[in-house]
């Protein structure tokens, strides 16, 4: 069996959820002794490189995300390239379509002609730019909006059955490109077990990290982008200073609004009730999910899933987040309570507050708790429950591969 990824994100080191999905996908059928090949795209140099990532013989190649006229020359040439170095010896026989720019190209090249095809649909890719770069030229906008979504509907019009993560993202997919309920299957996505675990010691991972003592320790780690809502976030830690609770913010990530963040920092007076962490390395990920007391997602719109919460929960720290997405049916399953009211720095105060007085301060409870969290998220979230359904789908709905 002989199997096709095409993506418009890296295979190699994945930091986003997007990548991290085509990363557990690949690898895992590459495990199973299927023959997986890739075609990504990436940031920089080299142009274009051909390499082996745990199996997976990946051929990729240098594009603009935000630039569509600039990427548009290499969107044309490298993904029918690599497609035929990749079928000289034999042809595929499905392909996994994780973006629309390579599978547009490569479907209107008629390199996959009649080639049966699953989309696996992570987020509308209009609405993504319209969040990422909401100060782009008035044309540019117009142009990638438009485009973006007339491209994707014609993959999903193409394929033959579509996956998402969650009911949320099935319903956009419905409403946005008009794509019937059966052709659509839901299949959450997963953590790494062995690399989330509750840590033996956290007294030491709070002192080796730089937590400061003494303090409530919050985490959230994210893209720096006006849609996580991380402004909402500092604006409920400068109305719990108010209070009794001695609160610490951790915040990792980057991304545009850094700058931004670190300005409102300084303006609500908060430099000694939040640490700007910058980005942390997939390796040390798990040492900070371990390490705080609780995570907070503060999402304002479009989570698509957020891997960060099974992530944070696998490791034992019980997750606090906004109402919005992925999040609702993660945290409704395990304790609705969890769940802020809305999205206002208001509601995120008051759930924050609330989750500490009724378990951080009783240390029976919130150890508890944490044992809960691990149990849920290692029941309900692995990787390898995953890569099972996407293996299901792809023989008892496209009848393509058997199960072992």
């Amino acid at each position: 069996m002989k199997i096709i990824f095409i993506a418009d994100v890296p295979l190699e080191n994945p930091t986003s959820g997007s990548e991290q999905v085509l990363y557990q996908q690949a690898t895992g059928l590459a495990d199973e002794d299927i023959s997986v090949f890739a075609i990504t795209r990436h940031a920089g140099l080299p142009l274009r490189v051909i390499s082996d990532i745990n199996g997976v013989s990946v051929g990729s190649y240098s594009a603009s995300a935000q630039n569509m006229l600039r990427s548009l020359f290499p969107v044309v040439r490298y993904p029918v390239n690599f497609y035929r170095r990749f079928t000289q010896d034999a042809p595929f026989q499905t392909a996994i379509c994780h973006q629309p720019f390579n599978c547009f190209s490569l479907l209107i090249t008629r390199k996959l002609g009649h080639l049966p095809f699953l989309y696996v649909f992570h987020s509308p890719s209009h609405e993504e730019y319209l969040l990422s770069y909401p100060n782009s030229n008035r044309f540019m906008v117009f142009l990638n909006v438009n485009f973006r979504r007339m491209i994707e509907k014609f993959c999903l019009k193409r394929a033959m059955k579509i996956m998402v993560l969650s009911r949320y993202m099935k319903e956009k997919v419905q409403d946005i490109h008009g794509i019937t309920a059966d052709r659509i299957q839901i299949n959450p996505g997963g953590v790494d077990l062995n690399r989330f675990r509750p840590p033996e010691d956290r007294k030491f991972l709070k002192h080796k990290l730089g937590f400061p003592e003494g303090r409530i320790h919050l985490l959230t780690v994210r893209n720096l982008e006006p849609r996580m809502g991380i402004e909402n976030l500092l604006k409920s830690i400068r109305i719990l200073k108010r209070g009794p609770d001695e609160i610490h913010l951790i915040l990792g990530g980057e991304g545009i609004e850094m700058r931004n963040l670190k300005r409102l920092i300084k303006e609500y007076g908060l430099l000694n009730d939040v640490t700007m962490a910058g980005f942390i390395p997939p390796d040390i990920l798990s040492e900070y999910y371990g390490a705080a007391d609780f995570f907070v997602l503060p999402t304002r719109s479009l989570e698509g899933f957020g891997l960060v919460t099974p992530e944070s929960m696998a490791c034992g720290t019980p997750v606090l987040g906004t109402p919005v997405g992925g999040t609702r049916e993660i945290l409704s399953g395990f304790d609705s309570r969890f769940l802020f009211r809305d999205t206002s720095p208001e509601s995120m105060s008051e759930g924050i507050r609330r989750a500490v007085g009724e378990y951080f301060v009783r240390k029976k409870q919130y150890k508890q708790l944490r044992l809960d969290c691990h149990e849920y998220a290692a029941k309900n979230y692995s990787w390898e429950r995953h890569t099972d359904q996407l293996r299901a789908m792809l023989d008892n709905e496209m009848h393509l591969l058997p199960i072992n």
